[in-house]
């Protein structure tokens, strides 16, 4: 599993999205979930990015 930081383009603005994921597809597809459940209504999203990935172990985190 890792801990993923991404940033997502939307017409809401951009988005830091932080999430764990057992991989780069999942992790994008659980942030479109995450965004359309958020915000009503859902906002359109242009591009999804990685911004940083890591290993699940204790202490792992990022700074926003």
């Amino acid at each position: 599993m890792y801990l993923y930081r991404l940033d997502a383009e939307t017409s809401a603005g951009t988005l830091a999205l932080v999430l764990v994921a057992e991989g780069e597809e999942q992790a994008f597809t659980a942030a479109e979930e995450h965004i359309e459940r958020h915000f009503l209504p859902a906002p359109s999203i242009g591009e999804i990015s990685i911004v940083e990935k890591k290993r699940i172990t204790p202490g792992a985190g990022y700074i926003i």
